[in-house]
């Protein structure tokens, strides 16, 4: 049996309204896929009509961004060079309407081209006017991403994300959190595209050298999605993105469950990386049980702590951030 075909559909709906979106989602941990959820935009219908670069073309404003460029052995994976030394791809710079009218054209000559993380009020201003999602309780980045076949390999990120298809069909590989280990991830400050990414490829795994990999399609899903549709994508899912056409575009919306003064969980890594890695392996095991302890598991930790004694362990406002930054950057100063 060929891949997907062997891994279960992510849980679908078709009966959610846009009104009814923020109640479907709102304190979701797993992946929901709501067919047609966005198909009364007027960018989805120009995209069926074929005239996705004409309906674009007024909110254009010329302005720069990166494409990214891979020959056609690469079958759209971008990914690193053989040696792990480079990339497989290049980076250039373009524009968005040229580079979309290229795609439409079918003249990048059988390479594949893909454009990510595209901020839309920047490069393509008012064109949310008719094409958005309300949520009230958040104030998401929405990003474009659009190019022809393409194939982004597995990644988490650490925002929320709503994911919703203008044209084309795109298939998400999705993955939970805790089988990070046997994704096989590589480096964290190598890295294709900014976000660390599964070493597998999962149209040909390698099961002699990623034989974990076999357990982590137990607990795989896969959401098939055509224009129109919408994915709700939980903060830290692993998720493997494939466009599946000659052009694809998608919109989607990130955004954080906390405040951004609370900084970033990959940079306490990175710290745990220095001030942990080196350790013996029993002081590293008996710090994960602290980090469990104290991180994890911090409404346990402080089920018998007086509130006013809880300190770091407790809710932290802006204020207490801050004093909580200014602590931690006198120590990194002090090293020696």
């Amino acid at each position: 049996m060929n891949y997907p075909d062997f891994i279960p559909a992510a849980e679908t709906r078709d009966d959610v309204t846009p009104e009814e979106l923020p109640a479907a989602i709102a304190g979701r941990t797993t992946p929901l896929l709501i067919k047609g959820a966005v198909a009364h935009w007027p960018v989805v219908r120009a995209a069926q009509a074929g005239r996705l670069g004409d309906y674009l073309a007024p909110f254009d404003q010329g302005r720069p961004l990166v494409v990214f460029r891979a020959e056609a052995k690469t079958r759209g994976r971008i990914f690193y060079n053989d040696a792990m030394d480079g990339f497989n791809f290049e980076r250039t710079t373009g524009r968005l309407l040229p580079t979309l009218r290229e795609l439409e054209r079918k003249a990048t000559g059988g390479d594949h081209c893909y454009v990510g993380s595209t901020p839309v009020d920047h490069h393509l201003p008012g064109l949310r006017a008719h094409n958005d999602l309300e949520l009230p309780d958040c104030q998401p980045l929405v990003s474009l991403w659009f190019g022809n076949r393409s194939l982004i390999p597995a990644h988490f990120d650490l925002p929320n994300n709503l994911a919703c298809v203008v044209a084309g069909r795109r298939r998400f590989t999705l993955f939970p959190p805790e089988q990070v280990a046997n994704l096989y991830p590589g480096p964290l400050d190598f890295t294709p595209a900014g976000q660390v990414v599964s070493l597998v490829d999962f149209h040909a795994p390698d099961f002699e050298r990623f034989p974990r990999y076999r357990e982590a399609l137990e607990a795989a899903q896969v959401a098939e999605m055509a224009p129109g549709d919408l994915l709700y994508l939980p903060s830290m899912w692993w998720h493997q993105v494939e466009g599946l056409d000659d052009l694809n575009m998608l919109v989607n919306y990130w955004w954080r469950s906390t405040p951004a003064w609370t900084g970033l969980p990959q940079d306490a890594l990175m710290h745990a990386l220095l001030a942990i890695g080196g350790l013996p392996e029993a002081q590293r095991q008996a710090w994960g049980k602290l980090f469990d302890h104290f991180v994890v598991n911090r409404e346990q930790a402080t089920a018998q702590i007086p509130p006013e004694r809880r300190g770091p362990l407790a809710d932290l406002d802006r204020d207490a951030a801050a004093q909580l930054k200014k602590l931690l950057i006198e120590k990194l100063q002090r090293m020696p």
